[in-house]
């Protein structure tokens, strides 16, 4: 017995098994989806045909040859974001009997659904990886002849709340790190110095660090990455740009410290010596920091102004190009210092940030409708 909408409706099975799953399918997206479920079971032609969950689980299957080029680590991660969306709610349908009216309430769904990093409902872009994933699973889907078209091409997502960047002013960096533990004030300043995501920092060891070279550079061609378990591996960067040289600044190298053997960590964790944990290191280094910085009473004590934003880590990265910005170095050079593989990321996330492009723009509006309309005298 169950309900679809107001209306009490009952099913029956020749055994338990198919009913307790019913019931559970029931359970986890209602009444009148359950029964979509049940009804393309029952379709004679879905009965040679793999269900959504059977064929995303051989769609990422290193055996099946349908993904390719991907670590391991990007593997189980796809398998986890597959459990965690699309599975709940169309995981028991045949392939063949999707269509874009469940991808769409897969979506509605979706969106209500908390999020695992932070307060209130999934991000805008974390759906958006969502889809592209169920997207990818169901166009293999397609190729393999399981189904006709991919329902999941071209939907409409909604813009959803998306977090801006947070964008220190170097005043306020000066805060923060004042009540960074001392041993950490490298790590930071070595983020906001060269704008380097923090698996590509915390995997620099000093053989790519070059001290002689002027100015000093340090050589980005590795990164941490998720591993299958779960740990980090180390791999290439995000993009083919992101194997790069930057520059590094006269306090950026002094707070690095004393170089050490060329296979070794440029920034270590202070007990285990190796790779420095991004999750602890944000709960009990930089979040304790950001808060002092934002406490009024404790700034006045130690001569500093407090500061009024919550910046993450990666906002380090953020400041770092708006600072670049704001000296008028070009977006191109911006974008190869950051490691975007397009210019495109770099515009649409710095862009605005031009310091003369809205008095540029002014200036050739101005300039085009000069004299379009004649200017009227107003009487007092």
């Amino acid at each position: 017995m169950f309900r679809v909408g107001t209306r009490q409706r009952q099913e029956t099975f020749p055994t338990d098994k198919p009913a307790h799953e019913f019931a559970k399918l029931v359970d986890r997206v209602g009444g009148e989806a359950a029964l979509r479920v049940l009804e393309a079971r029952q379709n004679p032609d879905a009965n040679d045909t793999p269900t959504l969950r059977a064929f995303t689980a051989h769609y990422l299957d290193p055996a099946s040859g349908l993904l390719t080029g991907v670590t391991d680590g990007t593997r189980h991660g796809y398998e986890r974001i597959a459990a965690l969306s699309f599975l709940n709610v169309l995981g028991d349908y045949p392939v063949n009997a999707i269509g874009k009216e469940d991808v769409g309430r897969w979506i509605a769904w979706q969106e209500k659904q908390p999020s695992a990093r932070r307060d209130g409902p999934v991000s805008a872009k974390t759906l958006r990886n969502y889809h592209a994933l169920l997207s990818a699973v169901l166009a293999s889907a397609v190729d393999l002849k399981h189904m006709d078209s991919n329902p999941a091409y071209r939907t409409r997502l909604s813009e959803g709340v998306r977090r801006e960047g947070v964008f220190l002013t170097r005043d306020e960096f000066a805060t923060i790190l004042h009540f960074i533990p001392q041993r950490y004030e490298g790590l930071f300043l070595f983020l906001a110095g060269t704008g380097c995501r923090w698996g590509e920092a915390t995997a620099l060891t000093w053989g790519n660090v070059d001290l002689t070279a002027h100015p000093p550079t340090a050589r980005i061609e590795k990164a941490w990455k998720k591993g299958p378990t779960g740990r980090p591996v180390l791999a290439q960067p995000k993009s083919k740009r992101g194997r790069r040289t930057v520059s590094l600044s006269a306090d950026v190298v002094d707070a690095m410290g004393t170089p050490r053997p060329a296979d070794q960590l440029v920034f270590r964790g202070p007990l285990s010596g190796t790779h420095l944990w991004y999750g602890p290191t944000r709960s009990r280094v930089w979040e304790p920091a950001v808060q002092k910085a934002q406490d009024a009473a404790l700034c006045a004590e130690e001569g500093l102004t407090p500061i009024r934003k919550t910046p993450h880590i990666h906002d380090l990265r953020h400041s770092h190009a708006s600072w670049l910005i704001a000296r008028g170095v070009p977006l191109p050079y911006v974008q190869a210092r950051l490691g975007h593989e397009s210019i495109n990321t770099t515009v649409g996330v710095y862009g605005h940030l031009q310091p003369d492009a809205h008095v540029q723009m002014a200036d050739i509006v101005t300039e085009a409708l000069e004299g379009v309309r004649p200017l009227r005298q107003v009487t007092t």
